[in-house]
């Protein structure tokens, strides 16, 4: 609460209570501005939208769009959401770097929640430990004689093995820091004693392992709030039919799976600002109603503006790595595979002990420590291959934002009429040739940037 809020709720007190016969009304004042702002944070509407949560109802929406209700399974076919904030905000110099992390971190989150969906196994592993000392000694701790020999092997003796012997550790990382080792011999070591342990462990353990392929990006976007804080979401499926085209692709043939057919332009967004919210993979049926796959890749560079020929190879690499992107996301898409193990410790711990130094006349001291544990521990693999044959590039785009972040992209887009004449033309016949799409860039502004959705329920 802040120092004007405060006063404004006290002033508001004041006023509230009842004049007495020695005091008048013109003791309290209070300033419109004060009542201005208090009213503002009263009012719920008045609340700020965080970016990660208008792409929570963007999803929502865009669900509604499928005649859905929730994500997971429905009639065999798989939807999956994920979100993912950008680590840097756009006065970062490499926050374009950032969003291009954020978005592979989105779509790893897809993968492993699909893939968890479909394969996952879960083990739990509950511990409770209980341990009490209410003896009439339970708070003395006895110090054996300096002068006995063998004076260290008794000392062991008299610590409780359960509790924590870390000693000979943190010398070890002592001596690491520049500490004499002959000096820690001077050291008076501590004894522990407990009189009492509570403690509970929940281990769980999920792992799935199994194909990703045919996960299809329905819809992605990308949100800013006043803040600075980014946020990326992307929404995916896959069914039997999308299953089924991954496999047909991976084995290089034509498809039986037909659809609703469109002209690629059409699909594909009509403005550079637009890409920026477009990333992954995108399903759709060519003219003949043949199964397509586009694949957005995006890459960001920071230029430098004493050199043009720099600039201009730094560009040249962004827009490389933006085709390995789209490439390695169809490659995801034809034949992915994933392997994800996640361990989990939650629970609590209470401890009571007394503890005292081994030097004659030292004082018992009794601790009472309480501690949450909350420990995650993921590891996630995914590995996908594929042939290139059949994939071309259809699109070039180049952005700049008002915050000076430079942005290039590609859509490559994998057609079995592609492949049918690039397979003809390895055979010494001619292949048609294939026309490149040119937009012009235009202004990017700082709002939510969804990709369009271009399917309907029965394209999956």
């Amino acid at each position: 609460m802040t120092k004007k809020l405060f006063l404004s709720l006290c002033t508001a007190t004041l006023l509230s209570m009842p004049i007495f016969a020695n005091e008048t009304s013109t003791d309290v004042k209070i300033s419109q501005k004060d009542v201005q702002e208090l009213n503002k944070l009263s009012d719920a509407n008045a609340i700020e939208v965080s970016a990660s949560d208008t792409i929570d109802d963007w999803a929502d929406k865009a669900l509604e769009h499928f005649g859905l209700s929730e994500f997971g399974e429905h009639n065999g076919k798989f939807f999956v959401y994920a979100q993912q904030s950008v680590i840097l905000k756009p006065t970062d110099p490499q926050f374009g770097d950032a969003l291009i992390n954020a978005y592979d971190k989105a779509m790893m989150k897809l993968q492993e929640k699909y893939v968890m969906l479909r394969f996952g196994k879960t083990t739990v592993d509950k511990i409770r430990s209980f341990y009490s000392n209410n003896s009439t000694d339970a708070k003395e701790i006895k110090l054996p004689s300096p002068q006995n020999p063998g004076f260290l092997d008794k000392v062991m003796l008299v610590l409780d093995k359960q509790l924590d012997l870390i000693g000979a550790k943190i010398d070890n990382q002592l001596v690491e820091m520049g500490v004499d080792r002959e000096s820690l011999q001077n050291m008076t070591p501590t004894m522990k004693k407990d009189l009492f342990r509570d403690k509970f462990v929940k281990n769980t353990i999920r792992k799935a392992q199994g194909s990703i392929a045919g996960l299809v990006t329905i819809q992605t976007s990308l949100a800013n709030d006043s803040k600075g804080t980014s946020t990326i979401g992307v929404i995916a499926v896959a069914s039997p039919k999308t299953i089924q085209i991954a496999k047909d692709i991976s084995l290089q043939r034509k498809s039986i799976i037909t659809g609703k057919g469109r002209d690629i332009k059409t699909i594909i967004p009509n403005s550079p600002e637009k890409f920026l919210g477009t990333f992954g993979t995108r399903l759709a049926y060519d003219l003949d109603g043949s199964p397509i796959i586009l694949s957005y890749g995006m890459a960001s560079y920071i230029p430098n503006s004493g050199d043009d020929y720099i600039n201009d190879e730094l560009k040249s690499d962004a827009r490389s790595a933006a085709i390995s992107n789209a490439d390695a996301q169809l490659a995801e898409l034809i034949n992915g595979r994933m392997n994800v193990n996640e361990q989990r410790k939650v629970g609590e711990e209470t401890r009571r002990y007394v503890e005292r130094e081994m030097r004659p006349n030292s004082e018992t001291i009794e601790k009472t420590i309480k501690n949450i544990i909350k420990i995650t521990d993921k590891v996630v693999k995914s590995k996908a291959s594929a042939k290139l044959q059949g994939i071309s590039t259809v699109k070039k785009w180049r952005y700049t934002t008002k915050d000076h972040h430079k942005y290039v992209g590609v859509v490559r887009v994998w057609k079995y009429s592609t492949l049918e004449a690039i397979n003809n033309f390895n055979n010494i016949q001619k292949a048609p040739v294939i026309k490149k799409q040119i937009q012009k860039a235009n202004n990017y502004q700082s709002h939510i940037q969804a990709s369009e959705p271009v399917n309907d329920i029965n394209d999956f």
